[in-house]
């Protein structure tokens, strides 16, 4: 990505385009105290934060795991990772000098482009000043609104991925990446019976591929009641306290940004995913008009890194429910 030309398309030309590429790209130029206070900048911070926790889920999950790697900053446009090659078996033997074979892992550079997901509002002087005058906090409506769009955006990004290249490259989603283990439910989540069983073979088929946990689970919120409902057999459980039990699995999780009837079933570990993130979620600022108007970004920059292993293995599950 040319960052000359974005900053250019994004309105920030001249003396901001110079500060940010004499910054190496650092963001926190464009945070000054000049048209905000200290106090309204973390009020703004704060607000952006909570909104986008109330938002995130898939996303948030990783971040609070842990699954991230920093990239160093918004001018890093692909992340790379390797990807190792197996070994042949260890030699059982009752000699120490026994032969056994000298090989050595080998290994690939799997990446991903990373784009930036950001959102526009601004606000005028008066509105500000007016605001200040009557002693009341500025008006938050649209950084509201421009928080959820960007939050949105992130969660749909590591659940579908982007359908468009960038460089010829594919950003993939956990419901979109080729590797993916698919399948579909036993029947529809209607029957209580069904639900149980389905999560079952979602962990046998990711078991088929060495992989063990720890799962998050998650389900559409289109079936998020199915949760609720109690088993008639006696034993007084729920439906998530019964899938709760199911030892791999150390979350069950609703999420709005997922397509109805689709259930994904992820291993919370680095080898399977991650977030590069070149920028967390933050608030710019520039002006414009004179000093007239201000506008701000809600911006961050970043990219799941979903990870199979040289035999195309990969510790996601992907099922469908019928409807019918």
């Amino acid at each position: 990505m040319n960052f000359e030309k974005y900053l250019s398309e994004q309105g920030l030309g001249g003396s901001m385009a110079q500060k940010l590429l004499a910054n190496n790209m650092n963001m926190q130029v464009l945070r000054t105290n000049a048209i905000l206070q200290k106090e309204e900048w973390e009020d703004l911070d704060k607000r952006i934060i909570k909104i986008a926790e109330e938002r995130l889920v898939l996303t948030q999950d990783l971040i609070s795991a842990g699954l991230t790697y920093d990239l160093g900053g918004i001018g890093t446009t692909i992340s790379q990772w390797q990807v190792e090659s197996d070994m042949t078996d260890a030699v059982v033997s009752m000699e120490p000098d026994s032969e056994g074979n000298r090989d050595l892992v080998d290994y690939d550079v799997a990446q991903v482009p990373i784009p930036i997901i950001h959102k526009d509002f601004k606000l005028g002087i008066r509105q500000l000043e007016a605001s200040r005058r009557m002693g009341s906090n500025i008006d938050m409506t649209n950084s509201d609104a421009a928080s959820r769009r960007v939050a949105v955006g992130m969660e749909d990004l590591v659940i579908r991925g982007y359908a468009n290249n960038f460089a010829g490259q594919t950003i993939w989603g956990v419901t979109t990446h080729p590797n993916r283990i698919t399948g579909v439910a036993p029947g529809p989540w209607s029957n209580i019976d069904n639900i149980y069983e389905t999560v079952l073979r979602m962990v046998a088929a990711a078991d088929a591929v060495h992989r063990y946990g720890p799962f998050n689970l998650y389900i559409p919120s289109g079936l998020g009641m199915a949760l609720y409902q109690f088993y008639n057999d006696g034993s007084g459980q729920t439906v998530e306290q019964r899938l709760n039990q199911i030892t791999p699995i150390q979350a069950v999780r609703v999420n709005d940004r997922l397509p109805a009837n689709n259930l994904v079933l992820v291993q919370m570990t680095s080898d399977t995913i991650d977030l590069a993130v070149a920028q967390p979620l933050m608030p710019v600022e520039w002006d414009t008009k004179g000093g007239l108007v201000t506008n701000y970004k809600i911006l961050t920059a970043m990219a799941p890194r979903i990870k199979p292993d040289a035999n195309s293995e990969l510790g996601i599950v992907h099922f469908k429910i019928p409807t019918a």
